[in-house]
C-alpha cells in the first residue's frame, strides 16, 4: 500500500512537471532515478487539467497518514505534497498572497533581508579590493584581472578537476562517500545559467560550466563546493545510499521543487564553509592555483576578499526582489534596488531579474537566503560536522531545522 502511495506521489511530479513545461515554465522535477515506468506511464499519457492535479494533490495529502511511515519521512511528504498541491493551484490560476505560498511551498516563512547587511557586504568588499575610488570599478577591475581564459576550456575543465579533487579530499574527512561516486566534468555554451549539477542516479552527476559567461577563479572554488563536494553532488549520493537504498524511500529517487529544496540549497550555499576557513582557500589558492595562472591575485588581501564574497551573494538579494515584485514594484525601481546593493553591473542584474518573472524562479530564489538562515545557527558548534552530516543524509525539512535550533536554544 505504502508503495502505491509512493508512486502515486513520483506520477504526480512528473504530471506537474509536464503541466509547467507546456506553459514554458520549468523544470519542476529537477532530477530521477527510480523505475522508468513510473516516467515513460506519464510522458505516454494525455496531459491532466490542473484541476485534476489539484484533486489528486488532495488525495495524496489525506491518505498520508494511513501509510505508516515514520514521523520524520511522514512529516517530509506531508510538506512536498502541500507544496504539490499549490503549485497546482496556481497552474489552476489560483492567486496566494507572497507569505503564504512560500510557506505552503518551502516550509518556511519569507524574510526580508535587511539593507543593512548588502551595506556591510559593500564596506567588507571595499576595504579587501585594492586601490582606492568607487567600489564597483575596483570590483569589475579585480574580476577582469582574475578572469579565467573562455577559449581554452582545457584549462579551465583542468582547474575545476584540482578544485574538486581537492573538496572531495576535505569532504572525506567527515563523510564516508560511496565507492561508485564519481562527477563527470564538462564546459557548455547558450545555457541560462553559469554551473548546474545534474545528478543521474547511480552516485553519478554530471557538473556542467557554461564558459559563455565570464569564469572567475574566486567563483569557480565556491561553485565546486556548492554543486559537488560537499554540496549538491554529495546530499545527493549520500541520500541515495541512505534513504532510497538502505531504507528503501523510493520517493527520493525524484528531486522536485519544494521543501527538499531549502534543504540541498542551504546544504549547497554553505559547503565551501564547511570545508574551507577563509585562510585556508586564500593559502591554497596562493600556493596551489595563482602560479599556473600566471600571478593573477598578487597584492590582493584574500583572507579579506573572501570573506567580503561569502557576505555577498546576489542569490540572497533575489529574496527581496521577489518580495518587491510581488508589492508591485516597477522594474526600474528593483533593477535601481539591486544595483544599489551590489557590486555587479547592469548587464548581470537585468537578466537576474527577468529570470525571477517566472513562477517556481520566484518560490526558487527564497531557497539560499532561507536555507543558509536555517542551517547557519546549528552549524557554530564543535557538532558542525555531525549536524551537517545529518542534512546531507536524513530526510529533513525546513521546520524540523527550526524545532532543532530551539531545542539547542532551551
Amino acid at each position: 500500500m505504502a508503495q502505491t502511495w509512493v508512486g502515486d506521489y513520483i506520477r504526480l511530479a512528473f504530471r506537474i512537471h509536464k503541466a509547467f513545461q507546456s506553459v514554458g515554465d520549468g523544470p519542476f522535477v529537477d532530477s530521477y532515478y527510480g523505475p522508468t515506468e513510473l516516467r515513460e506511464s506519464v510522458a505516454q499519457e494525455p496531459e491532466v487539467t490542473a484541476d485534476d492535479l489539484v484533486a489528486a494533490a488532495r488525495v495524496l495529502r489525506d491518505s498520508l497518514p494511513s501509510q505508516g511511515f515514520d514521523q520524520q519521512r511522514a512529516g517530509l511528504l506531508s510538506r512536498q505534497v502541500r507544496a504539490m498541491e499549490v503549485f497546482c493551484r496556481k497552474l489552476a490560476g489560483q492567486d496566494h498572497v507572497l507569505q503564504d505560498e512560500i510557506q505552503q511551498c518551502l516550509d518556511v516563512l519569507p524574510v526580508w533581508k535587511p539593507d543593512a547587511e548588502f551595506e556591510q557586504a559593500l564596506a567588507l568588499l571595499s576595504e579587501a579590493l585594492p586601490g582606492g575610488g568607487d567600489v564597483r570599478e575596483r570590483f569589475r577591475t579585480l574580476q577582469e584581472r582574475t578572469v579565467l581564459p573562455s577559449d581554452r576550456p582545457e584549462l579551465v575543465e583542468q582547474l575545476m578537476h584540482r578544485l574538486l579533487y581537492e573538496a572531495r579530499r576535505r569532504t572525506q574527512q567527515f563523510v564516508e562517500l560511496p565507492a561508485e561516486e564519481a562527477v563527470e566534468v564538462c564546459t557548455v555554451r547558450e545555457k541560462s545559467y553559469g554551473a548546474a549539477n545534474w545528478y543521474l542516479g547511480g552516485y553519478r552527476s554530471r557538473l556542467e560550466l557554461n564558459i559563455d559567461r565570464p569564469i572567475h577563479l574566486f567563483g569557480l572554488l565556491y561553485q565546486m563546493c556548492h554543486e559537488c563536494y560537499p554540496g549538491h553532488h554529495t546530499e545527493f549520493a549520500l541520500k541515495e545510499k541512505h534513504l532510497y537504498h538502505d531504507c528503501g524511500y523510493l520517493e527520493q529517487s525524484v528531486f522536485i521543487m519544494g521543501p527538499q529544496l531549502v534543504i540541498s540549497e542551504g546544504i549547497a550555499s554553505l559547503a565551501q564553509e564547511m570545508i574551507f576557513t577563509p585562510e585556508e582557500i586564500a593559502h591554497w589558492i596562493t600556493e596551489q592555483v595563482d602560479p599556473q595562472l600566471g600571478g593573477k591575485i598578487d597584492g590582493v588581501d584574500l583572507v579579506k576578499l573572501i570573506r567580503a564574497f561569502s557576505a555577498s551573494a546576489l542569490d540572497d538579494l533575489g529574496n527581496n526582489l521577489v518580495m518587491m515584485l510581488w508589492e508591485g514594484r516597477s522594474e526600474a525601481e528593483i533593477v535601481a534596488y539591486a544595483l544599489k546593493y551590489t557590486p555587479y553591473p547592469e548587464e548581470y542584474i537585468r537578466p537576474f531579474f527577468q529570470s525571477l518573472k517566472s513562477p517556481l524562479r520566484q518560490v526558487y530564489a527564497f531557497t539560499y537566503a532561507q536555507g543558509k538562515r536555517l542551517m547557519a545557527p546549528l552549524l557554530q558548534g564543535d557538532d558542525r560536522t555531525q549536524v551537517f552530516r545529518r542534512l546531507l543524509t536524513g530526510p529533513v525539512y525546513p521546520s524540523l531545522l527550526a524545532e532543532w535550533a530551539v531545542k539547542e536554544g532551551e
